[in-house]
């Protein structure tokens, strides 16, 4: 049973349904009233989840070029290498879409910790 909703809910969720993320209830939280942080500790929050998003945007990008290395090279990679392109498509494997739903989802809690914490808007530099 989803605790949120009230409704049964389907165990076998998997990335692609944002199952562990909670982007837009943080958001109606913080646009209900209830979730309020003092501006200190909402900018303070903002900063780690900013941090948390850089560590994803490179995981993601680090698998995306090991993949891309993988399919240009072939067999003519070194073993170093080959390894390292290895281990990152089996952590991307592992996650299974993860990295890339905490893309989406990131910016929601961002944004809801700006509202939570009566921030003002700032756009947010271009990628």
């Amino acid at each position: 049973m989803d605790i949120w909703s009230g409704e049964e809910s389907d165990e076998r969720g998997g990335p692609e349904d944002g199952e562990g993320f909670a982007g837009e209830l943080f958001l109606q939280l913080a646009d209900s009233g209830w979730l309020v942080v003092e501006p200190e500790v909402g900018l303070r929050v903002i900063a780690q989840l900013r941090q948390t998003l850089e560590v994803v945007r490179g995981r993601v990008r680090l698998a995306e070029l090991s993949r891309r290395l993988r399919d240009t090279a072939g067999d003519d990679l070194e073993p170093e290498v080959d390894q390292a392109a290895v281990d990152s498509v089996f952590a991307e494997q592992i996650t299974a879409g993860r990295w890339e739903q905490a893309l989406v989802e990131l910016p929601k809690y961002i944004e809801a910790f700006r509202r939570a914490a009566g921030l003002p808007e700032q756009r947010e530099p271009e990628r």
